[in-house]
């Protein structure tokens, strides 16, 4: 009888291990790279505070503008490429509501009308 020791599968073990780390880390990396900000709307002082819906989902709201001149709001983002619906609205104003074909940068200037007591 002769004795042949086991082959060891730990190098094999640790090949699998660092092959799921590289792949995690790419994974992580493609998830985390910087959109250029591509999607701008713009309102009057009184819409700031008002919410920004992207195909349902809310995806911010309006903040004041700090550039010189007259007051106003603003939101910037990213859209993906293609057809959206965006709407924007605040408590005690008509909801705006547009259906944008994003394919370069797009600019959106809204006006919200007071709903009448």
């Amino acid at each position: 009888m002769s004795f042949q020791p086991k082959a060891s599968r730990a190098a094999q073990i640790w090949i699998a291990v660092i092959v799921g780390v590289l792949i995690v880390l790419f994974l992580e990396m493609q998830g985390n790279q910087t959109k250029t900000l591509n999607f701008v709307v713009n309102t009057d002082a009184d819409d700031v505070g008002a919410e920004v819906l992207v195909d349902n989902q809310k995806v911010g709201i309006i903040s004041s503008s700090t550039v010189d001149g007259p007051g106003g709001g603003v939101f910037l983002g990213y859209l993906r490429q293609g057809k959206h619906q965006v709407e924007v609205r605040k408590e005690g104003f008509k909801p705006f509501s547009k259906e944008i074909d994003m394919h370069q940068e797009q600019y959106l200037g809204v006006d919200l009308e007071r709903v009448n007591n």
